[in-house]
């Protein structure tokens, strides 16, 4: 009896232990966006909270600053990035470019107070588009960022105040397609809470929503942007009344498993990515060849066409430039033409109106500054697609924690341990000469090697881009991940233990090092999380 009852105590010891390590107070655990949503731009409690602007590159004593006339650009930059677009060339609620709007409250003009801006104060936006300013698509968590919330009603907040806020969401949801009068229908894939996304068609369609199909069978490949809204509906636009555009059949695309999706990545530190030389892209690849080799790491640049240069923007790295990147953005997310990209995506006359000029934003040759477009004025004559350039290169990185616990400490080492630092690269080193001194020779901390890698079929989304195919990704940089909320470049998860999970896939170049991380302790998988998260 004794011994039976001995027994029984030990069974059921192990038992109490074996549920205490399968406990999910005890399991790895994504400890969430740093700081707290309601401590960003768009966390769920931050309702009408002004959103901060970007952070300047830093300026430290030891290096070269950045000069007078670069901040100057810079700030042009914030107040362009941050217009809010209206559809024809005399529509603007207020005068072009300025960052004035009528508080309702005392009638008096007044710099807008909160984000998103309620007044139109620039003009050319498309007849489809995905956006209507570029900041609605990049303000997770400071102006620059990437994706996040941000409040659905910013006319009513501006008249009465936080208290007539609703809970900040996906801007797709309510904000955008609906701004104006718009009368679009939100597609299922734009949730209320969930990522901003981009829709590509993986194959072309027909008029009836139908996938083409070549002389063989064989669906004919498309690829690109198709813009969620129209502008029909609109108002304060009286060129276009009798607008009838519709939407793409969204839902029939899902239902043929035509679509393809993207989340907007950050745009801080790129100007910093751009100065590196691509000789130490190569050269940081080289170092780690054999160690890479032995756990089936590949890896390749995505070269430009053109000059053979690496390209390294994008999720498939297939933009050359932050330039290529604003003037592409322009017209493909908003459907503004520009001197990069002159043509429109969508050309019809009904809902562009009579008098609408292309390309619709270019370098400025007014003779004065009464609608701030004057050649004369330094500030004012670039056009809005420069500027938003000027303003990516002279934003700082993403910043750590200061403080990372003894976990993230860890983790870090953990991290680089089990090969994770084979694709992203801790620190890459900026061209010793630049045009602009503040960039030159300065350490970049990006976490990211920006090469492509097969990333298996679990992530391949049937996108070629460059020489990037339907399985190749970029390697994200990692900086700034702390304070992200969506992961993937579909968006998938929100949880970054899910984020790591899912490089693991058949073909999947991560499948090694994946497999190393599933056989860490579950401390050493929470210091990798907390790591993630201090970044």
């Amino acid at each position: 009896m004794i011994l039976h009852l001995f027994r029984l105590i030990i069974t059921l010891s192990i038992l109490s232990v074996t549920g205490l390590l399968a406990s999910p107070s005890l399991a790895q655990k994504d400890p969430g966006v740093r700081g707290g949503l309601q401590n960003t731009g768009g966390g769920l409690q931050a309702q009408g909270k002004k959103i901060p602007p970007p952070p300047l590159i830093s300026q430290n004593p030891s290096e070269a600053t950045i000069t007078d006339n670069e901040k100057l650009l810079f700030f042009e930059g914030i107040n362009r990035a941050g217009q809010l677009e209206s559809t024809c060339d005399d529509c603007a609620m207020v005068t072009d470019g300025s960052p004035a709007v009528k508080n309702p409250l005392n009638g008096l003009n007044e710099i807008d107070p909160i984000f998103p801006q309620f007044t139109t104060n620039s003009n050319g936006l498309g007849a489809r588009h995905n956006a209507d300013q570029c900041f609605a698509c990049h303000a997770q968590p400071t102006l620059g960022g990437s994706g996040g919330f941000l409040v659905p009603n910013p006319v009513d907040l501006a008249r009465s105040g936080p208290q007539a806020a609703r809970p900040p969401e996906n801007p797709q949801f309510d904000l955008i397609p609906h701004r104006f009068g718009k009368q679009n229908i939100v597609p299922s894939f734009e949730q209320q809470y969930g990522p901003i996304r981009e829709v590509r068609f993986i194959y072309q369609v027909d008029s009836s929503g139908d996938i083409i199909r070549d002389g063989n069978g064989n669906p004919i490949i498309d690829g690109g942007v198709h813009q969620l809204w129209t502008v029909r509906g609109i108002q304060h636009d009286p060129t276009i009344p009798s607008c009838s555009l519709v939407q793409p059949d969204f839902e029939k695309q899902v239902r043929q498993r035509n679509v393809a999706f993207r989340i907007p990545l950050q745009m801080l530190g790129l100007g910093l990515i751009e100065s590196i030389q691509d000789r130490e892209i190569l050269a940081r690849q080289a170092a780690t060849a054999s160690q890479r080799a032995a756990l089936g790491i590949a890896g390749r640049p995505n070269r430009s066409g053109n000059d053979g240069t690496i390209t390294r923007f994008g999720w498939k790295a297939q933009n050359k430039s932050i330039t290529m990147f604003a003037g592409e953005a322009y017209n493909v997310e908003m459907g503004i033409t520009n001197e990069l990209f002159p043509t429109a995506k969508e050309e019809d006359p009904g809902c562009n109106g009579p008098d609408k000029p292309e390309p619709n934003d270019v370098t400025r040759t007014a003779t004065d500054d009464t609608v701030n477009q004057s050649f004369n004025n330094p500030l004012h004559i670039l056009a809005d697609w420069m500027q938003f350039q000027v303003m990516m290169r002279f934003t700082d990185g993403p910043r750590p924690d200061p403080n990372p616990s003894a976990s993230a400490i860890r983790g870090r080492a953990v991290f680089n341990n089990i090969g994770c630092t084979l694709c992203h690269t801790p620190t890459m080193q900026t061209a010793p000469v630049m045009i602009s001194a503040v960039l030159q020779n300065r350490p970049v901390n990006l976490f990211s090697d920006m090469l492509l890698h097969d990333m298996g079929e679990g992530l391949a989304d049937g996108i070629s881009q460059g020489q990037a195919g339907p399985r190749e990704f970029r390697t994200t940089p990692l900086w700034g991940v702390g304070q992200r909320i969506f992961f993937i470049h579909d968006g998938r998860t929100s949880d970054l233990h899910e984020a790591i999970r899912a490089h693991r896939s058949n073909g999947s170049e991560a499948n090694a090092v994946i497999g190393a991380f599933d056989r860490l302790s579950l401390l050493d998988k929470q210091a990798i999380l907390d790591f993630l998260r201090s970044l």
